[in-house]
């Protein structure tokens, strides 16, 4: 039975990263469309932290707290996504006047993340940071796909609701969101341990002189780094 709930999962994944309309007709009227979305979504989270682990590595941080460090970043994806989600039934629900379930939303939305379970990759150095730009697009365009498929929109209104959707989603975090990230990152830095010396903004960089930040920096201390590690 798990094997085949498993399969199930992979399948999903798969036509939805290909965006055939069909899988996302089939999760908006699945009963538990919701729960194979949220699946995708975590998946995608533990792919997006392991992707972004290298600022785990430069931090030089201890096997022991790779863990919680993994379960904040997979929470704080699932956060991004309900907002997103919550976002774009806004905009179907209360501009298009469409009487679409959030649930219907969620589950749609949910699965559309589908490209990011391949996130792990922006690992990569060099090429990281240009496989997360198409990862990005490719779904915001799985997005508007499972708009029209799983809701019945029209293209320009779904790209408008998932292009607006974003956009009220980057409002938020803008503002209202602004004291809660800064509780996120006391709860963030005290779970892991230590303050992070640098954070996910530096990943471009990071990735982009990875060779030279590794000969550099990993091999020599750096700032208080060690004792950080031994006050953890």
């Amino acid at each position: 039975m798990q094997m085949e709930a498993l399969s199930a999962v992979a399948q999903a994944i798969r036509q939805a990263m290909k965006l055939n309309p069909e899988v996302f007709v089939d999760i908006a009227q699945s009963t538990n469309g919701l729960y194979l979305a949220l699946t995708v979504v975590a998946l995608a989270g533990i792919s997006e932290t392991i992707g972004q682990s290298l600022i785990l590595f430069v931090n030089r941080l201890r096997p022991r707290r790779f863990v919680p460090a993994v379960l904040i970043g997979v929470i704080s994806y699932i956060i991004g996504y309900l907002l997103w989600t919550t976002s774009v039934f806004i905009v179907v629900r209360y501009i298009f006047q469409v009487p679409a379930a959030w649930v219907t939303i969620a589950s749609v939305v949910g699965l559309a993340y589908a490209p990011q379970v391949l996130a792990f990759f922006e690992l990569t150095p060099y090429f990281g940071n240009a496989f997360g730009i198409l990862l990005s697009l490719w779904t915001m365009v799985a997005v508007i796909v499972a708009i029209v498929a799983g809701l019945g929109l029209p293209l320009g209104q779904a790209v408008f609701a998932a292009s607006l959707g974003w956009l009220l989603l980057q409002v938020v975090r803008r503002t209202v969101g602004i004291p809660v990230n800064s509780a996120w990152k006391w709860f963030r830095t005290h779970a892991i341990g230590n303050r992070l010396q640098y954070a996910p903004d530096d990943l471009p960089k990071l990735r982009r002189h990875a060779a030279s930040w590794f000969k550099q920096d990993y091999g020599a201390p750096v700032g208080n780094s060690h004792r950080d590690d031994k006050a953890t």
